[in-house]
């Protein structure tokens, strides 16, 4: 799940970048594919959020589910006023968008559940009636 996650969000990345460097001098068959290709992985990574969200808290999956639901929209509207309302180049928002979004997608790997594992790392723990319990004693000292 953190690879589709990764990935989703890297060529999400990458085609709004592509996306925000389409001007006039390019026909308009160019933006208009660059815009489905992004818009797919968008929808990919939209996807990919809420295949991890259960694992996030199992307690509060609501109140998880809640936020991440919410906090999209929240987060488009407070970018929007906070950071790409000062920036008056019409392609430049896009451009700044597209490097927030690689910074998420290079923080995949650092999502980790000791039951589960992460992107590089296999799980040390395995799960017990809805609790982790640690199989290594490697474990032990994270």
């Amino acid at each position: 799940r953190i690879w589709a996650q990764f990935l989703a969000l890297f060529f999400e990345a990458i085609f709004l970048f592509a996306f925000g460097s389409i001007d006039n001098t390019n026909e308009w068959y160019v933006a208009l594919i660059v815009l489905v290709m992004f818009s797919t992985c968008v929808q990919m990574a939209e996807g990919t959020s809420y295949g991890i969200v259960p694992f996030m808290n199992k307690q509060q999956l609501a109140v998880v589910s809640a936020l991440v639901g919410a906090g999209g929209n929240l987060g488009a509207v407070i970018a929007g006023f906070a950071f790409y309302n000062p920036i008056d180049h019409p392609l430049t928002p896009f451009k700044v968008h597209a490097a927030y979004v690689m910074f998420w997608a290079l923080l995949s790997p650092v999502y980790y559940w000791p039951e589960h594992g992460g992107m590089f790392c296999p799980p040390v723990a395995k799960e017990v009636e809805g609790n982790a319990e640690i199989t290594d004693a490697k474990a032990t000292a994270i």
